[in-house]
């Protein structure tokens, strides 16, 4: 998805072999090793909504009422703007200091109690935010995002401990991250900032696995995942990129693929399988497994079918994906997105984030690009057939 106004994203990733992490218990991975493929829905900063309740709260909502058991959000320091409150306060007056004290917001904690069996969580700390230069050299900021991120996972344990649930924390796609912005694809990613980016999500892998570690419990789980977008440059091309540069010396616990460069191309199931497939077996071929999960250690964190511009291929596409990637074993795919991130307001103008019916600013079905479970008037996707089946 393109980053629009989510401020870049990046997420939560940490490592559990190769960082001094330490010892992981042979039941830290049970549930994601035994758990079915799930087929799940993205829900972040939206164009348009329907109803006045916190947008955080309205999409988790919508996406279980739907029939998904799996949702994927955001947890960031820019949590009011990508899921507004449109009436009360249901955001903390005073900004929270940590990703922990943010999960514990009422919206949050709304959503984890909803029955999701798996929760996807792209994360930004609020100690270093999206700020990565001079990773590597700074043992401060190495050290505040390893905390961090500790402590979110040591709350998690504490608070969902018997639920079976799964947490996934993983970063944005981490390739626009290397090669310095969305959409550049030529050339390699700089070794200093990978090398920045192998410390920082090593960091985060290290808080991941230390409280995992502590908790030793098995009755759900907390996993980190590292994110990749453009494997395919390395497949196909050689070129230096987060697969081949950053993920073999993290080790995280998966690998998440936000899938575009593979699954939103070709005019045909044959073609389009052939390069997902490729794309997945060089993620298979260079990522660690420390957890001993397989191919299970890879989640496809994001695709999108863009309904307006690849008209006619919604249908054969999602059900491509979706086959493609149940019968290569991986932990699951999510759909982006609930409602379009990617609309314009009917003047033309880039919609802001949750416009109400009756705003002007309010897209139409017409006005996005199509990357939507439901559309601005309330009609639903035909993927959401596709998508049923795998629920």
């Amino acid at each position: 998805m393109k980053k629009n106004s989510l401020v870049g994203v990046i997420s939560l990733i940490i490592v559990a072999v190769g960082c001094g992490g330490g010892h992981i218990g042979s039941g830290a991975a049970r549930i994601a090793k035994s758990s079915k493929f799930t087929a799940g829905i993205a829900h972040v900063a939206g164009n348009y909504g329907f109803s006045q309740s916190n947008f955080l709260v309205e999409g988790a909502q919508k996406i279980s009422q739907l029939g998904s058991d799996s949702i994927f959000v955001y947890l960031t320091p820019w949590f009011r703007s990508q899921y507004p409150d449109k009436s009360g306060s249901n955001w903390p007056a005073a900004t929270p200091t940590s990703v922990a004290q943010l999960a514990q917001a009422g919206p949050y904690d709304q959503l984890f109690h909803l029955p999701f069996k798996t929760i996807v969580l792209t994360v930004y700390s609020f100690a270093n935010k999206d700020y990565l230069p001079g990773f590597a050299q700074s043992q401060q900021m190495q050290d505040a995002e390893e905390n961090e991120f500790y402590q979110l996972t040591k709350y998690l344990y504490s608070r969902f401990s018997g639920t079976g649930k799964t947490f996934i924390l993983k970063n944005w796609e981490g390739d626009w991250v290397g090669m310095g912005g969305q959409g550049k694809t030529n050339g390699n990613i700089p070794q200093n900032t990978a090398q920045d980016m192998i410390a920082w999500l090593k960091a985060r892998q290290s808080g991941v696995t230390k409280a995992r570690n502590e908790a030793n419990d098995s009755s759900m789980e907390v996993l980190n995942g590292a994110e990749v977008n453009r494997v395919l440059d390395y497949a196909q091309q050689g070129l230096s990129r987060v697969i081949n540069a950053v993920v073999p010396k993290v080790g995280a616990d998966m690998v998440t693929y936000s899938s575009y460069d593979s699954t939103a191309i070709g005019n045909d199931a044959g073609s389009m399988q052939k390069a997902f497939n490729q794309a997945l077996q060089t993620i298979e071929k260079l990522a660690p497994d420390p957890l001993g999960l397989g191919n299970r250690r890879i989640l496809i964190s994001e695709y999108g079918l863009y309904e307006n511009q690849l008209a006619g291929g919604t249908s054969w596409r999602s059900q491509a994906i979706l086959s493609t990637a149940s019968q290569a074993g991986i932990y699951g795919a999510f759909l982006w997105n609930l409602y379009d991130n990617e609309c314009k307001q009917p003047n033309g103008q880039t919609a802001p984030v949750d416009a109400q019916i009756g705003n002007p600013a309010r897209p139409g079905n017409g006005n996005c690009r199509g990357l939507w479970v439901v559309r601005p008037d309330g009609s639903t996707s035909a993927a959401l057939k596709v998508l049923k089946k795998y629920w």
